[in-house]
């Protein structure tokens, strides 16, 4: 993502376009928004593995397979597609915390060619409020074709309503 001003609050700032890695092509996703929560509030939604299929729209389910102290295996299953094609996609990923500032995500297993996406968060103030500004980037390759122009169209407005469904949860808990 360019280098933006921070989203206002309510709003997510998100992009997403074709890049070169490793001789494959892949999409690379970036998104931004700030909540009034303070960063161990958004913490405990975004690692509430079990949880995420409630308000994460196309996340059907969410199963903790394994935990040690910082890390997760997680087997995620949701749909994905765009306009009126969605294909069922099952992962299993393993989760890197650092407590209450970043999660690493990889998958390990499952339908995507390639998925890794990181969970950063910041404390932040914004108009005289206390919150914490969040970013989710990803790079990511489906096994299946997406048109270039309406895939990228329809990845960025995925990650969009992943985060707004993410930033509405935390502000939920927060109140």
């Amino acid at each position: 993502m360019q280098a933006q001003e921070r989203p206002a609050h309510g709003e997510v700032q998100a992009d997403a376009h074709r890049i070169q890695q490793n001789g494959e092509n892949m999409f690379e996703v970036e998104a931004s928004a700030f909540v009034r929560a303070s960063p161990q509030q958004a913490w405990r939604v975004l690692t509430d593995y079990e949880r995420l299929p409630l308000f994460v729209p196309d996340l059907d389910s969410s199963k903790l397979i394994s935990r040690t102290r910082d890390e997760a295996i997680i087997e995620q299953r949701s749909r994905a597609g765009f306009v009126f094609f969605t294909l069922p996609v099952h992962m299993t990923l393993r989760i890197v915390e650092q407590p209450v500032s970043r999660i690493d995500v990889t998958q390990t297993s499952g339908d995507l060619k390639h998925y890794v996406a990181h969970w950063v968060l910041e404390p932040a103030a914004q108009d005289g409020m206390n919150g914490t500004l969040i970013h989710f980037s990803s790079t990511l390759e489906p096994n299946f074709f997406l048109p270039p122009l309406l895939g990228t169209a329809a990845v960025r407005s995925n990650v969009r309503k992943m985060v707004e469904a993410v930033s509405t949860e935390i502000e939920r808990g927060a109140h």
